[in-house]
């Protein structure tokens, strides 16, 4: 696998050709880098090779939020913890999207779980 630093369009943080190559843009955060490049792995993994209909796009992005924030007792400390998403993020090393996409796809087994984190 080949990593490629780029200039990508704007609003572009990463593209992959699905078999060798991933370019991620120049200028991005750290966060940003790591959530990129796990987005891209998974459109790899996937053997994505062009761009996707929103409903995979979403499929990955939820896939990229799980891999990045599998430990829910973290997420549920880093949300009582924080005064804001924003920084609650920032403390998971994920992007504010990352987290509400974690969040936002939490079973019911998940959701319970974090809840009684929280109380």
């Amino acid at each position: 696998m080949r990593l490629v630093w780029a200039d990508l369009p704007t609003g572009v943080r990463g593209l992959t050709n699905g078999t060798d190559t991933i370019w991620l843009a120049r200028g991005m955060s750290q966060r940003e880098r790591r959530v990129a490049l796990t987005h891209e792995l998974v459109h790899h993994y996937q053997r994505h090779t062009a761009h996707q209909p929103p409903a995979v796009e979403r499929r990955v992005e939820i896939a990229t939020a799980r891999l990045l924030l599998p430990d829910l007792d973290a997420v549920a400390v880093a949300l009582a913890a924080c005064p804001s998403m924003d920084t609650a993020a920032e403390e998971l090393w994920v992007t504010r999207r990352t987290l509400a996409d974690r969040l936002g796809a939490l079973t019911e087994a998940e959701r319970a779980h974090i809840v009684a984190k929280l109380a």
